[in-house]
């Protein structure tokens, strides 16, 4: 019935579950209690330490105490900052406020340069520094004690949105533990299933595969959280990271496993009966890994299949050896050993795999090899630092032009939106909902403002007059779908009160107030609209471009080429971001994208793993791997090139292979060969992605 009733429209209001609920009553009970100090302490605006409970409460209790943290030092800057440029521009107003406009459009770069509320303290740097400028550029000799009045306001907030939560914080570290085992389980029964899927010869879903590596990169930026909860140094905290890379990493192999697979068909039942039977081991994997008895048995298993592949694999040879004068025969052999070292890395990657997930010490032995790296994004961090200045200096523009008397309110609110929206990818969208969320704060403030508050004749009467309609903003935000508009809802409903120790907010005054803040955020809507606006084109065409020339350093090699967690981390955080701004709404342009996006993955971890490899083969295959790479890592190098060389040094070691004797050389041959065979697959199959003319072609089309 419960379940029915969650589907009716707005059940999350009328029906909302257990966790919702605590958590709406707690920041209501949160933001009264700091509003009360307020008013005790006699602060000018004690909305203010209300509102900053509301900004800090998080769904978990890892993610508000970092908030709560981050915001301290984000606030702390933003003091610093506008005391500093107060003090050099007194009088001096053309030279003030392009001071602030590059201040804020510095944080606004530097957000988007890291990650989770640290990107967030960059933020609060910017906006707060310019309300406090602001607010003291009448009267600078008042900026210290404007400074110390937000600070207070700031401490306030975050003090009793962390008590508040301390009270329902028992069994916080199992909890922690528990949600974090069960999202790994999660992940990993997805990529399971993808790998169950290839090797039975079935194609998962391209959005299957996708979703993976964007769940690996949503549950790495969470375990900062659950970190906080369970600690930092705790062994299964290091080893949950570990994990969460060998995802990824481990979905890349898959993808190369789909192409090793294509590129050596009719492959016999000797490799066939060891790939099924991986399979089939896969697919009963993810409610094994369920039970923690279970995993140290399902790591024995998946050892004795790798074990299995191997020996295999020196029955290929024994084959090849025996069907001398027959080519279909020793052709045969050669695709099976394809196919099964193939098996077996993918294999090896499982354990690896296992052992991080099981939190074993040998786990341990090299921290952080494996784990995601945020790269960061110079274009997007330019971007966003240019038109946050372009947006200061524009509202400063219109403050000076039309001598507003909340000319001072509306620059600090343009402030707010282009640094709040700073990180976020699809700006547009996300600045969109925060102004409707303002809308209804302003539209519930009515009845407040209106009727209730002038008749409440003390604290008691005013929190039986406002706290309804927190309440109403704290479900709201645990409802996926009001959660924007939810957090600026109750961010800017406090302020809408226009509460204070003498006073209460006037109708007029109240109506300045509320043009001022959605002038400001409509303002701000705008300069994402027509500022350095995200294109979609433009930004396939530079992610490609920067793909691409991620693939010719690996060519090129040298200290310059990234390494193999860097490229996945490269190549996953790119099609992310894509993700995120698409929503729900791929795009065949963002298809394209996607797509190729993991092709070109796949190539460079096999090109990757081929410079690795050459060093134990022979020289001469060694010296034509080095010349295929040498003529490949320039910029102007067509597809046709690309394809030309693949299949002349393809052709050099099938006939190495099909010359050498040793069993070990040609073992290593082989693998080489499955290498290169991968890359000339995906190099085929991805000719609208790989070929220039084609996919400017492509876009010009869905332009």
């Amino acid at each position: 019935m419960r379940a029915l009733a969650a589907e009716w429209p707005l059940a999350w209001l009328w029906n909302p579950d257990m966790s919702a609920l605590l958590f709406a009553v707690r920041n209501t009970i949160a933001s009264l209690v700091a509003l009360w100090i307020a008013f005790a302490m006699e602060l000018s605006e004690p909305q203010w330490a209300a509102m900053t409970v509301w900004i800090v409460a998080q769904g978990s209790r890892g993610e508000s105490l970092s908030k709560g943290r981050w915001r301290i030092v984000g606030t702390a800057a933003g003091m610093v900052a506008a005391i500093l440029i107060i003090a050099c521009f007194p009088q001096q107003p053309w030279l003030f406020l392009p001071a602030l406009a590059i201040w804020a459009g510095l944080c606004a770069g530097l957000a988007t340069l890291v990650q989770n509320f640290r990107s967030y303290a960059f933020v609060l740097a910017a906006y707060t520094g310019a309300i406090i400028a602001m607010d003291s550029s009448a009267h600078p000799g008042t900026v210290f004690s404007v400074a110390m009045d937000r600070g207070t306001y700031i401490v306030i907030g975050v003090i009793c949105e962390m008590v508040a939560g301390l009270l329902f914080a028992a069994g916080l570290d199992a909890r922690a533990r528990r949600f974090m085992r069960a999202e790994l389980l999660s992940a990993i029964a997805s990529a399971t299933a993808t790998l169950a899927d290839i090797l039975r010869g079935s194609t998962p879903p391209e959005n299957d595969v996708r979703a993976v590596f964007s769940r690996t990169l949503a549950l790495n930026d969470q375990m900062e959280f659950i970190a906080v909860e369970i600690g930092r140094r705790d062994r299964q905290v290091v080893c949950a990271y570990e994990t969460i890379g060998l995802i990824s990493r481990l979905m890349s192999r898959a993808l190369g496993m789909r192409a090793r697979l294509r590129a050596v068909p009719d492959r016999s039942a000797l490799s066939e009966e060891v790939i099924g039977a991986a399979a089939t081991l896969l697919e009963g994997m993810a409610a094994r890994l369920a039970d923690p008895a279970e995993v140290a048995g399902v790591r024995a298993e998946i050892d004795a299949q790798a074990e299995l592949c191997h020996r295999a694999e020196a029955r290929t040879i024994a084959v090849e050896n025996a069907a001398e004068g027959d080519e279909a025969g020793r052709e045969q052999a050669i695709r099976d050993r394809v196919a099964l070292q193939g098996l077996a890395f993918l294999l090896r990657e499982y354990q690896r795999l296992l052992t991080c997930f099981a939190a074993d010490p040998a786990a341990l032995a090299a921290p952080g090899r494996y784990r995601l790296k945020a790269l960061p994004n110079w274009r997007a961090a330019w971007h966003n630092g240019v038109r946050a200045t372009a947006a200061i200096l524009i509202a400063g523009m219109v403050w000076e032009m039309t001598a507003w008397t909340n000319g001072a309110v509306f620059v600090s609110l343009v402030a707010v939106v282009c640094g709040r929206f700073a990180a976020v990818e699809n700006t547009v969208l996300a600045s969109n909902r925060f102004f409707y969320g303002a809308c209804w704060a302003v539209l519930a403030s009515i009845v407040p403002v209106f009727f209730l508050i002038p008749l409440a004749d003390g604290f008691g009467a005013l929190t039986l007059a406002i706290a309804p309609f927190m309440l109403l903003g704290g479900l709201a935000l645990r409802n996926p779908a009001t959660q924007s508009q939810a957090a600026s809802y109750s961010m800017f409903f406090p302020v809408m009160l226009g509460l204070g120790n003498a006073t209460k907010m006037a109708d007029l005054t109240w109506f300045n107030t509320a043009v001022t803040l959605l002038l400001s955020l409509g303002g701000g809507v705008l300069v994402f609209k027509c500022v350095l606006p995200f294109d979609e084109y433009r930004v396939c065409m530079v992610m490609r471009r920067r793909t691409l020339g991620g693939l010719r350093r690996i060519l090129r090699g040298g200290r310059h080429a990234p390494d193999d967690a860097d490229w996945v981390g490269m190549i996953t955080q790119s099609m992310q971001r894509l993700i995120r701004y698409a929503g729900l709404q791929v795009t065949p342009v963002f298809d394209t994208y996607l797509g190729g996006a993991l092709a070109v993955m796949t190539m460079g971890r096999n090109l990757l793993a081929l410079r690795a490899r050459s060093v134990a083969l022979p020289p001469e295959a060694r010296a034509e791997i080095e010349t295929m790479m040498a003529r490949l890592c320039g910029s102007g190098v067509t597809l046709g090139h690309l394809r030309e060389e693949v299949a002349r040094v393809l052709g050099v070691l099938r006939r190495m292979e099909h010359d050498d004797t040793g069993e070990e050389q040609r073992s290593d041959l082989t693998q080489a060969l499955g290498s290169l065979l991968i890359v000339s697959v995906e190099l085929d199959r991805n000719e609208a992605f790989l070929d220039d003319r084609l996919f400017a072609n492509a876009m010009l089309r869905r332009a």
